[in-house]
């Protein structure tokens, strides 16, 4: 049996829907929804936002200077949070494995994110270690960010296991020698840790 569990956060245990989040962004500023998608996800602001090289304030207002945002700081809390709902069959198997494995959280993640998921879900508080990207100061596919997690872990690669529902990042850490699996579905993600040995 594998002795740690490393579990990616977005779309693993907690699913990410931005839909409406776009939506009320355009609606509050004079961009359309597809300029408000396409900017939100390519932009640098973002990027060191999750490397924790931006505040929350200058984040909001890099966001808010570009998208011309007519909302203030709590307003734009609110919105930028509310992308997320708990898999709860996900939960279950985490808190299933929590009492035999070691379980670490490694996320591409913001301060404002992972706190308000942190406070909400209390399955996050079952893990025993976080790897958080805005922590660390970098993010996947950077391979040190999952040195990180494997110095948390305390084992060595060939004893651990990567859970990621992107395909790049279970590469990088199969290249690591982690044992790793995209999740595809929680059927799917059962029938990998029993091929694994995990049960």
């Amino acid at each position: 049996m594998s002795k740690t569990i490393i579990f990616d956060l977005g779309n693993v245990i907690i699913n990410v829907d931005k839909t409406d989040q776009y939506k009320r962004f355009a609606e509050k500023s004079n961009k359309n929804i597809f300029y408000v998608k396409n900017y939100i996800e390519k932009c640098k602001a973002r990027k060191y936002f999750e490397e924790g090289k931006l505040t929350p304030q200058q984040f909001y207002l890099e966001l808010k200077n570009e998208l011309n945002l007519s909302m203030r700081f709590k307003e734009f809390k609110n919105v930028w949070c509310s992308i997320f709902t708990l898999n709860k069959d996900v939960k279950k198997l985490v808190r299933k494995l929590g009492k035999d494995c070691k379980l670490i959280l490694l996320s591409n993640t913001d301060i404002l994110h992972f706190e308000y998921i942190k406070n909400k879900y209390k399955i996050i508080g079952e893990f025993d270690d976080y790897v958080l990207s805005y922590e660390v100061g970098f993010r996947k596919p950077n391979l040190l960010i999952f040195l990180a997690a494997l110095k948390k872990a305390k084992s060595l690669p060939f004893n651990c296991i990567y859970i990621d529902d992107i395909r790049d990042f279970v590469r990088i850490a199969g290249f690591m020698c982690i044992k790793s699996f995209q999740y595809r579905g929680y059927k799917n993600l059962v029938s990998d840790l029993n091929k694994a040995n995990v049960f």
